[in-house]
């Protein structure tokens, strides 16, 4: 629409969007940064058990350095709420050890089954072996307490991860 003004000079009216019309814009982003989001979801899930694996392979790999450089016992134990290990020096667990380190697991992630005596990884001084190896007990299992998914860490008797499936 064009109007005149008093010098007969044509003016044109712009209109903007309405009070309504922003609403609903904002209602239709609103609903789809949701549905993404929503879709997002699984793919943390993914991440947290396979960054909490990563992260556990390497400080194991780590426990067997210090006891092959150090000359002493490395250990990891896994706590009876599945949720948290522990890293720590010398040849059994002691929770007054105040050289331990705790270590919680990934969001969403327990540990389903471990084989390993006591709950525990001993590493021997200077070879960096796993103590009291038994080859049909020789794995750790994680699960995803949200999806369900499992992967299960098998050892070697000489401390290395063999697989992760």
């Amino acid at each position: 629409m064009t109007l005149k003004n008093n010098h007969g000079l044509a003016l044109s009216l712009s209109k903007g969007f309405t009070f309504i019309e922003l609403v609903i814009i904002m209602g239709i982003m609103t609903l789809l940064m949701m549905i993404a989001s929503v879709n997002l979801f699984p793919i943390k899930q993914k991440v947290s058990l396979s960054t909490t694996i990563q992260s556990l392979i390497s400080d194991i790999k780590q426990q067997q350095i210090k006891s092959m450089s150090s000359g002493t016992n490395q250990g990891i134990y896994f706590d009876e709420n599945n949720k948290n290990y522990t890293i720590f020096k010398g040849t059994t667990y002691l929770s007054s050890n105040p050289t331990n380190f705790n270590i919680p697991l990934g969001d969403q992630v327990v540990v389903s089954s471990i084989d390993f005596s006591g709950r525990q990884i001993i590493l021997a001084p200077i070879s960096g072996e796993i103590i009291s190896f038994q080859p049909t007990a020789n794995k750790i299992i994680l699960r995803n307490t949200v999806s369900s998914e499992q992967r299960t860490i098998f050892f070697n008797k000489f401390g290395v991860i063999t697989n992760v499936q």
